[in-house]
């Protein structure tokens, strides 16, 4: 409940003025139309990836529309507060979205919401993930998601070489390998269906 009231504490309900969001009804973002939601974005995205520590590239809210190849913005009203509860953020390849991060305000139902979503897109022709940790489990076991489990596959819709690893002890699928991200070595799985 701290998390959410930290949120809360900072949000300043831009989105709701800029787009009136209507429940459950995602909205697509132009970042380069509204720079100006970056510091409401960072807190969702802070909330999010606060039990590991943060997110990798979004260290402040000058980092959330620092990335050009994000360049597919998503956010969802689900509480009908008029202001997004969960945002999603991607890159729109040739191999199809490739999703890259998530924001929420910290609510089971905004997580419950991404990774429902999730998890139904990612079996469709056209969507991939690269993840890691418990939100690989939960999309393998629960949601039941493709495993890319070709190197050469995982390399092509990257675009560069990583260091493979296959089945990961303790690990859930055999697609497991491993490339720097933000300076470090990270291990991940490809999850989805990328049209190659």
């Amino acid at each position: 409940m701290k998390k959410i009231k930290l949120y809360e504490q900072y949000l300043e309900e831009r989105s709701g003025e800029l787009f009136n969001p209507k429940k459950n009804q995602p909205v697509v973002i132009n970042p380069t139309k509204d720079p100006e939601l970056e510091k409401e974005f960072f807190n969702l995205i802070n909330t999010a990836y606060a039990e590991i520590g943060g997110h990798l590239k979004v260290q402040s809210p000058k980092d959330v529309f620092k990335d050009p190849d994000w360049n597919y913005w998503e956010g969802v009203d689900i509480h009908g507060s008029n202001d997004f509860d969960v945002i999603m953020f991607g890159e729109k390849t040739r191999f199809g979205l490739k999703f890259s991060g998530v924001g929420h305000d910290g609510t089971k139902d905004a997580k419950r919401n991404y990774m429902d979503n999730r998890g139904q897109e990612l079996k469709k022709l056209g969507y991939y993930i690269e993840v890691s940790g418990k939100i690989a489990e939960i999309l393998i076991n629960k949601y039941q998601v493709p495993i890319v489990t070709d190197q050469a596959e995982v390399e092509k819709v990257l675009g560069k070489k990583v260091d493979w690893i296959g089945n990961l002890d303790g690990g859930t699928g055999g697609g497991w390998y491993s490339r720097t991200i933000g300076g470090g070595a990270h291990e991940k799985i490809m999850l989805g269906r990328p049209k190659v």
